[in-house]
Parts: C-alpha cells; structure tokens; sequence
C-alpha cells in the first residue's frame, strides 16, 4: 500500500478517534432528530432491509433529499464524492458510465427498481433514466455476485424511483407537482408534471420529465462539443395491497434522447457523427409477501422486460450510413427470506432464491447485419442462499451462489458454462457504539456478447494508396473473469456527540481484490480482440462518515486505491484518484432555508500505463441553497439553488483522459442551478 494510503489511514483514524472520545454513557434521550445517510434503509447489499450503516459491507447512499439538492443531469453529478467511485467518459449527459473501485463497464451491475440494466455497446453508455425521478441511490463497493448475479466485480448499483409514498404528504390521498428549472453552463431548461394517488389498497404515481439543452462548456471557455441534447423521460407505476402481508404492482419507465453526438460518444473522437435517436423501455411486474407474525416468509419477485434501440445516422462524413442497435433483456428474480432459531441461542436469517434473465441483441447497417454488434444472445441462470446467523453481538454470514450461462452467436461457436460465487464475512457488535467486520467474496463475470462474437472494422488505418482498416476478431474462448475480494471495515455509530440527539455515523474499510482471467480489448496493428490477458490486483482504503444535528449536518467521502497488472507488471489504467469530499450545511427549521457548501480534492494520478500522462490533481467547490417552508402561503413549494465549480477551474476526470494524448476539452465549468417545485 502505497504512501498516501497510510496517510489517508493515519488521518481517517484521528477524524474517527475524535468521536470516540466524545461517546459517553448510552443515551438516554429519544431517538436523535438529525439522521445521515448512512442511516437510511437499504436491501443491495442483503437483500433484506438493513441500515447502511450496519451493513458488513460498503454501503453508500443518496437519497432522494439530497437528489433534489444537486439538481443532477447525468451520474457523474450523483456519484462524484463517493469514495472509490467515478462516472467515465466526456460529459455528454446519457453516455456516462459508472466506474467502481477502478471497474467499469459490464463489471458493475446496474438495477433501477430491481430490474437489470445490461445494454452494452462500445462507447454509446449505459444506463438511460432522468435523474429526477429517482427516491434514492445504493452503491454497492466491491464483488457482490453472490447475490446480484453475473458482472459485480466492482459492485452493484440500485435505483430505485420515486413511489406514491415518497410523494403523499401526510393525510393526502391526491396530490399534483409542478417542476422547472434552469443551468446556465449549457442553457438546460427542466420541466415536469408529476401526480400521485391513494384510493383504498390502490396507489399509483406518475412522472413525465423534459429537459433541453446546448454543449456544455468547459472550464477554460470551450463549448465541449455535441454535448447537446433533447429527453423526455417518465414513469407510471400502480400498487395494489391485497392484505396479510401481500403486496403487488406493475411499473413502466421511459427514456428518450435526440442529439448529434459522436458514434464513440464517450470519446474525444470527432471524426465519426451521428444524429442519435435513442429510446429505452422498462416493464416490470412486482410482488411482496410477508404476512404479519409469519417469521418463514419475506417473500418477492420481479418479472421485466427492458429494451434499449439505438439508430444512428452518420453526418460526419455525410454519407448517409444508417445503423441500428437494438438490446433486450427478460428477466424474473424471485426470493425469499426465513428467520427462525435452531437451538435457542442463535437467530437466523436465511434467504434464498433465483434469478435469470436472457439477453438478445442485434445490430445493422443500412439494413444489411452490423458485425461489429453481432446478431446474438445469452441466457444465465442463478440460484443463491445466504445464511446470517447472529448470536448474541456476533454475526457469521455465510452465502453461495452458482450460475449457469450459454451464449450464442449466427455463425459462431455456442458457448456455456458454470461457476459457483462463495461469500463469507463476520461482524461483532463490540460495543453500542463500534462493529469491526471482515469478509471474503468471489464474484463473477461471463464474457460480454460484444466481446465473444464482434467482428468488423474497429477503425480507418488509412485510405491511401488504397483503404486499410484495424478490424475486430472474435474470440469465443474467453474465459470468464473471477475475483476474489478481502475486505476489513468498522463501522462506528454515537449519539449525543456534540448536541443532544444529534448523530455521527462512520465507516472505515481496507480491501484487496484479486482478478483472474481478466478480460482486455487488445489493440494491434490490424487487429483489435479481446483477451484474457492479465492477472490484476486492486487495493485501497475508504472512509465515509455523516453527521446531523438537525440544524447542521455533514459528510466526509475519502478514498485512496492502487492497481497492479500482476502478469505483465505496471499499473493498472482508470484507477481512480487520491480523494476527499466534505460537505457542511445548515438548516434554519423555523424559516425552512438550508444552506452548505462542498469540497471536491484530489490528487494527481500518474500511475498509469504507458504511454500516458499524469491526471492533474484538482479542487472544486460547490455552493447550495434550498428554501422550502412548512407553513405559510409557500407551504408545499421548493426553491434550490446551486453553483458548481464556483471558481471556473479547468481539470479533467482521469476516467476520460486517459489516452496517450491530453484532449483539449477539459470538465464543465462554472453553472448556476435553479429548480422550483410547486406541490399542490
């Protein structure tokens, strides 16, 4: 472990230490008004409802509060503080993809109310959902196959939109908002309708979001170019109570996106543009059962259907070349949770079930198959059981997973497989207020389509004295990526700390995740093909940690990671930066205001592969306001405003500047935010 991990461990055990010794005897008081974010109730790492801050894994979360607050239009605006996380590529609004603990790409599973988001092609990103409909953000750090399946080497992370519970005010059973907004950097205009109703055992919600906007601009005065975009986004969801526990409901989300935008539209590449139209599609069918006093059944499922189409018709050259991307995926994901002792002494929680879902993808080109997204699909299907057991301050969690998969391709080799995922950590609850943990986790990740089966040109070589192209080679005897996660944490808890009722949360964790097998797109000569190339090492220290008095509040995000190609020697590329995140605010209760600020610094990242060149090092600060009475004329109504990067500062993420040369764009500069929202 390098330097600037032990100072990072030196100065996160002083911050934590600190309030150790501000801990007294156990509170006698009611519950603390002030709660943080690592208080909030979340399933991803379980799949059972648990606080985050108790969980033996590294939980983080944005809830829908602090959704609202940052008046975010893509990932990189919901997960840029968080330790070990980044969101890669330019800041082009839908193309944004969510790097975990260095891993990105299908190594992360994304979930948007439980349903699996796994369209994969190149650079054209990933996840496609208005922000502003989201309640709250789960992120998952590390392997996490055991329970959520093929592709979680880095983590997991879920979505989860907003419901008629989350928009009801206390005695309504009708309610209607009105939304609108304004960002300077790229002359974004937000509009949105949004209702909500209870009737009896039937609720519903419903959402339809609009946002357009010029490029972005940089820190130094360049429009980033086709970082211009029109979406409509929306949801309808209805829930029906039956009773005794039971619990159904049906959802549907859209997305849609007109721009012009680059063909690899998370690159710097400009030589290759489209007019995009984009649309993606989300169904899903959902159950709970949990009927009261009947300790055997936390049951649900999830039945879904998403479909991400793509077409693309190319104006730079301008010869008319029309492609079209189609991805869909079926899905059913069924659980349940036992709890019930053996001996007496001991309490389990004991939860198993399956989850499967198939894939199938096409591609053409002026109608003609597009080898390069070859015409294939994939089935996988996986059974999982965990055991927590608790006994007395100490719980042994012990889970195993194992997963089927076949792949196929037209006029390629067939391909299936099997793996089992083991899981194993141990948490002691040593005193109120402090939780050591440790844990060992496999995770594991079938090779992508795209990666087994893609053929055709990759890129233009030359074109004199006659064409010459790099092309693509597929490869359907990759194996699939093992990892294999050593993790340690504490979490710590007080109450009481400086106020009365107030709370301090924190969590401290050291990891090292070892890859085997792992997959890499090789690019030669004339030939580009994916490989299992390299063994690959991945280790770091993070540190999160939330306070909230009910006037004050903050939250601290630090975390420092090293990687190692473990074959062939050298870093590993997209290893994030040396980072610290720091946020402070106060609410003013009786006039509804709430004002803070955020530090965003980093350190400079020059351990990269060669050739390369360091990431500068960088500071940010941003400012917020929210102004939303409880009483009054006002009552019901919202005002946010925000300035990002207040200074103007020109940097650039590493995870899009990590090429051989340095782009000459760099990140979005200054922008003043405002929302208001009107509920009435």
């Amino acid at each position: 472990m390098r330097a600037p991990m032990f100072r990072l461990l030196i100065l996160s055990t002083t911050i934590l230490s600190g309030g150790a010794a501000a801990q007294t005897a156990p509170a006698t008081t009611p519950a603390p008004q002030g709660v943080t974010s690592l208080d909030a109730v979340v399933t991803t790492a379980t799949r059972t409802p648990e606080v985050a801050g108790d969980v033996a894994a590294p939980v983080s979360v944005v809830p829908r509060e602090e959704i609202l607050r940052r008046q975010p239009q893509n990932l990189n605006d919901l997960l840029f503080d968080m330790p070990g996380v980044e969101a890669d590529g330019l800041p082009r609004n839908s193309v944004m993809q969510p790097q975990i603990r260095g891993l990105g790409d299908d190594r992360v599973v994304i979930r948007v109310d439980g349903v699996r988001q796994n369209f994969s092609s190149g650079h054209r990103g990933r996840l496609f959902l208005d922000p502003f409909l989201l309640r709250q953000v789960e992120v998952v750090r590390g392997p996490g196959s055991m329970l959520y399946g093929s592709g979680a080497l880095g983590g997991v992370i879920q979505m989860r939109t907003v419901e008629a519970d989350d928009l009801l005010r206390p005695g309504e059973n009708l309610t209607g908002i009105a939304s609108g907004g304004w960002q300077s950097n790229n002359g974004q205009y937000q509009g949105g309708l949004t209702s909500a109703f209870r009737s009896g055992a039937l609720d519903g919600a419903a959402s339809l979001i609009g946002r357009t906007a010029q490029d972005f601009e940089d820190g130094i005065g360049q429009d980033i170019p086709y970082s211009a975009a029109d979406t409509v986004s929306g949801l309808a969801k209805l829930g029906y109570t039956v009773g005794d526990g039971i619990r159904l409901g049906v959802s549907v989300i859209g997305f849609g996106e007109n721009t012009t935008i680059p063909v690899a539209a998370n690159t710097t590449d400009a030589t290759n543009i489209a007019k995009r139209r984009l649309r993606q599609q989300q169904i899903a069918v959902s159950g709970s059962y949990a009927p009261p006093g009947q300790d055997w059944a936390d049951a649900g499922f999830t039945a879904y259907y998403t479909e991400v189409g793509i077409d693309e018709r190319r104006v730079v050259p301008n010869d008319g070349r029309f492609d079209t991307t189609d991805y869909q995926t079926f899905g059913l994901d069924l659980q349940n949770t036992s709890r019930f002792s053996l001996a007496g002494f001991e309490r389990h929680a004991l939860t198993y079930g399956i989850d499967a879902f198939r894939d199938d993808q096409e591609g053409t080109r002026n109608g003609a198959p597009r080898t390069a997204f070859p015409k294939a699909n994939q089935t996988i299907i996986g059974l999982f059981v965990q055991d927590a057991i608790t006994i007395g301050p100490v719980t042994a969690t012990f889970g195993l997973r194992y997963d089927s998969y076949e792949q196929e391709a037209q006029g390629q080799q067939n391909r299936s497989e099997d793996h089992l995922s083991p899981k194993v950590s141990l948490a002691w609850q040593v005193t109120p207020w402090a939780q050591p943990y440790v844990s060992y986790s496999e995770a594991f990740r079938a090779p992508s389509l795209v990666e087994l089966y893609q053929t055709g040109v990759h890129f233009p070589i030359s074109f004199f004295p006659f064409p010459t192209f790099n092309n693509f080679i597929p490869n359907p005897d990759l194996r699939p990526e093992i990892a294999r996660n050593k993790e340690a944490g504490l979490n710590l808890r007080f109450r009481d700390v400086f106020s009365p009722r107030d709370s301090l949360r924190a969590r401290l964790s050291v990891f090292q995740n070892d890859i085997d097998d792992y997959i890499e797109l090789v690019v030669g000569a004339t030939t580009t093909q994916a490989r299992n190339v390299s063994r690959a090492r991945i280790r770091g220290i993070e540190v999160e940690a939330g306070y909230d008095s009910g006037p004050w509040f903050a939250t601290l995000g630090a975390s420092a990671l090293d990687g190692e190609n473990k074959t062939e020697g050298g870093p590993l590329s997209l290893i994030p930066q040396h980072k610290v995140a720091v946020t402070l605010g106060h609410r003013f209760l009786e006039s509804g205001w709430t004002v803070g600020g955020r530090v965003l610094a980093t350190a400079t990242q020059s351990e990269k592969p060669q050739p390369s060149y360091p990431t500068s090092g960088y500071g940010l600060l941003d400012l917020f306001a929210t102004y939303a009475p409880t009483e009054g004329p006002f009552e019901g109504w919202r005002l946010d405003v925000g300035l990002d990067n207040v200074f103007d500062h020109a940097y650039r993420r590493l995870s899009w500047d990590s090429g051989a040369n340095p782009s000459q764009f760099y990140d979005v500069g200054r922008n003043l935010k405002v929302a208001l929202r009107a509920q009435f």
